[in-house]
Parts: C-alpha cells; sequence; structure tokens
C-alpha cells in the first residue's frame, strides 16, 4: 500500500513539470519566430531601400540624359543660325522683304507705251552678275518674287492674261556688304519697270525697294 501511494504522488508532482516544459518550450519557439521575422523584416527593408536607391540614380541619369540631347540641339540649331547670318554669301533675306506695301509703291512704276524699245537679255549690259552665279539663297527666292511681282504689274498694268506679263532680264550685284537684286519686266503693250531691292547683309535690313524706268 505504501509503494502504491509513493508512485501515485509522484505522478502527480511530474504533471506540472510537463506543463512548464510545454511552456517554455513554446515561448523558446515564439521568441524565435519573434527575432527571425525581424531579421526577415531588417534584410527586406534594406533590399527595398537599395532598389529604391538604385532606381533613383536610373531615374536621376535617364532625366540627365534627356535633357543633354535637347540642350545640344537648341545648341546646334543657334550655332546652325549665327553661321547662316555671318556668313556674306549665305546670309540672304527672306523674300518676304521684298513685299513691303508694294501697293504704296505702285506711283513709281512706268506706265508709259515705249513703242519697240525692249531692254537687252544680257545682265551685263547693266551692271549685273547672272542669277546663275547668286547664292542658293537668293535663287530659292526668285519663285515667291517672281509671283508677287507678276501679280502687281498685271494690276498696274491692266493686264489680265499671265502672258501679257514678262521678266525681260535680271541678274545681282554686291559691294561690300550691300546686296542688290534688280529684275526687268514688259508687258505685251511695250511697258516696262524696274523692281530693285537693296539688303545690308550684316543687318538684314532692306536699304531700297522700289520701281524705277525702264528707259
Amino acid at each position: 500500500m505504501n509503494r502504491n501511494s509513493t508512485d501515485l504522488t509522484s505522478t502527480k508532482t511530474l504533471q506540472p513539470m510537463h506543463w512548464v516544459l510545454i511552456v517554455c518550450g513554446m515561448i523558446v519557439l515564439l521568441t524565435a519566430a519573434v527575432l527571425y521575422n525581424q531579421h526577415q523584416q531588417r534584410q527586406t527593408d534594406l533590399k527595398l531601400a537599395q532598389l529604391a536607391a538604385t532606381q533613383s540614380q536610373a531615374s536621376h541619369s535617364s532625366s540627365s540624359t534627356t535633357i543633354e540631347p535637347s540642350t545640344s540641339a537648341d545648341l546646334d540649331m543657334g550655332e546652325d543660325g549665327i553661321s547662316m547670318s555671318t556668313d556674306a554669301t549665305e546670309a540672304e533675306p527672306s523674300a518676304s522683304m521684298g513685299n513691303a506695301n508694294l501697293e504704296n509703291l505702285s506711283m513709281q512704276i512706268d506706265g508709259e507705251y515705249h513703242d519697240d524699245q525692249t531692254l537687252s537679255s544680257n545682265p551685263s549690259t547693266y551692271g549685273l552678275k547672272p542669277m546663275q552665279s547668286a547664292s542658293a539663297d537668293l535663287k530659292s527666292m526668285l519663285p515667291e518674287i517672281d509671283q508677287m511681282l507678276r501679280t502687281h504689274l498685271m494690276e498696274a498694268w491692266g493686264r489680265a492674261d499671265r502672258d501679257q506679263v514678262q521678266k525681260r532680264v535680271e541678274g545681282w550685284s554686291q559691294q561690300g556688304d550691300e546686296l542688290t537684286y534688280r529684275a526687268a519686266w514688259d508687258s505685251d503693250r511695250y511697258q516696262c519697270t524696274w523692281y530693285v531691292v537693296r539688303w545690308n547683309l550684316g543687318s538684314q535690313q532692306v536699304l531700297q525697294e522700289g520701281y524705277q524706268p525702264c528707259f
């Protein structure tokens, strides 16, 4: 009887110890889990910080790359403009300069009939160089100038057909920084007039524009 009582007492006293061990084990496991999670969180935060820094550098590099070509292009355009405007042989004014207030110049047009009088078609006769030797810029302006003059002279001379007004001779000359373009136009009624425009190549300003009699 005594032995059985001792065994029962021992069994009863060991049961709380089991609970203590279980609780301690759970605490250890929870602590380990918390520490592991904290370690993983630190690693994740570190990777995110590195990724953000990498993206920031890439964005800055991309922004710099985008801005630099744009600035370079602006400079290139500016340099081209300066190059054209400072080169006396290439810096020709636009044809729109020759279209300034042509209506106000109508009184300069010779409307008289000069029967049996015509001008030579050789520009050198009038101290002019042929347009074949003119700069490309000046040549490119001719279609616009021709259209402008033809329309104006048809109205001034009362001609209805384009073929009734023709360009007889044209040419250019240059003295220093001054470029002059001259063109003589006549009609089927023997009307004739010179159109003269003179530019300053340095300032790109029109110095003279108007009509002069042929005879």
